[in-house]
């Protein structure tokens, strides 16, 4: 599970429609302006790789572990962002943007509340179950958000959250 214990505030990163900080549910939040300030948010029609977003998360100055049980799959283990354990993140290489976006989104609904993750191009980006303000809190501070389109769990569906990276 991922939790925060660095004392971050939620609230720092994110703010729901009526100004509060992050509830139970993602559906109305919005990472606030300027979280990806100097990131390239252009959208990204490259086919991509696993280099790609170690590569982001190293210029990030994080620590990355990682682990391939297939060749379309690839499991990172990040330190540095102020959580408690590593945080496992499992990356799918498809072969489309359409396809990471689908894959993402069932997975995420597969997992269930608290469950997130971040797509770009053709890499889906699954992180671990937390709570929304935690999962927001991770994906601000390593700028996860910039690099890939967030999408959270709610109770039914999932949410994108914008403010950050997002594909047309």
């Amino acid at each position: 599970m991922l939790r925060m214990t660095d004392g971050s505030d939620p609230r720092s990163y994110a703010t729901s429609r009526d100004g509060s900080g992050p509830a139970a549910e993602p559906d109305g939040l919005r990472f606030k302006p300027g979280i990806c300030s100097g990131e390239n948010l252009k959208p990204d029609g490259r086919l991509l790789t696993e280099a790609n977003i170690l590569e982001f998360l190293s210029k990030q100055q994080l620590d990355v572990r990682i682990e391939r049980p297939r060749s379309d799959l690839i499991y990172l283990n990040v330190t540095g962002a102020g959580t408690e354990a590593p945080v496992r993140l499992r990356v799918a290489i498809l072969k489309s943007s359409a396809e990471a976006g689908r894959e993402l989104h069932e997975a995420i609904l597969q997992h269930g509340p608290g469950s997130w993750g971040v797509h770009r191009s053709n890499l889906a980006v699954l992180g671990p179950i937390g709570s929304i303000g935690d999962d927001i809190t991770f994906a601000a501070k390593t700028k996860l958000t910039c690099w890939g389109m967030f999408m959270a769990a709610g109770r039914d569906d999932t949410y994108s959250v914008p403010g950050g990276y997002r594909e047309l």
